[in-house]
Order: structure tokens, then C-alpha cells, then sequence
């Protein structure tokens, strides 16, 4: 029986169930470094790897304020040049 108070059993009240509304989840990124809030399009990720490998790695949510004043070269583009670049 559905509605049965044996071991294990609960009655759950269907009136309960019903006043809920259904939301959305929305997961808001908000930078480490300053504390503002990151719109979806713009920001970035910093992660940082240790060369020793039992500290393991650490990462940072950036907005693109904090993130061009980190300090650090840019990285290479990885993969083959496009055919205009390698012609001239």
C-alpha cells in the first residue's frame, strides 16, 4: 500500500509538492581576484601547475580586468599555421 506507516514508510503530503514552482539553476562565475561578478562570454581560467607533482595544480576564475594584469607570456597557438601565414 502506497499510503502504509511500516518501517521505512513516509506519507508525503501532496499539497506541499504542488505550491512548489519549478526554477531554473543559474551558476554565477564570479572573479577570485576582485570579487565582481563575470558575464558568460568574458573572463578566463588561470591554472597553475606545479612542477612538483604532489602539490598538484590550482585554478582561478578571472574577469578580463584581472586577467590581463596577470603576469606571464602568451602561450604559443598549438597545430599547423593556416596556408596564408606559411605562404608569405
Amino acid at each position: 500500500m502506497a499510503y502504509s506507516t511500516g518501517a521505512g514508510c513516509r506519507v508525503i503530503s501532496t499539497g506541499i509538492s504542488a505550491s512548489v514552482s519549478v526554477m531554473a539553476r543559474r551558476t554565477i562565475l564570479v572573479c577570485d581576484k576582485c570579487g565582481k561578478e563575470v558575464d558568460e562570454a568574458r573572463g578566463a581560467v588561470m591554472r597553475i601547475t606545479y612542477s612538483d607533482a604532489r602539490r598538484g595544480a590550482k585554478q582561478a576564475d578571472l574577469c578580463d580586468d584581472c586577467a590581463g594584469t596577470m603576469p606571464g607570456q602568451p602561450a604559443a597557438r598549438r597545430g599547423r599555421r593556416p596556408k596564408s601565414a606559411t605562404a608569405a
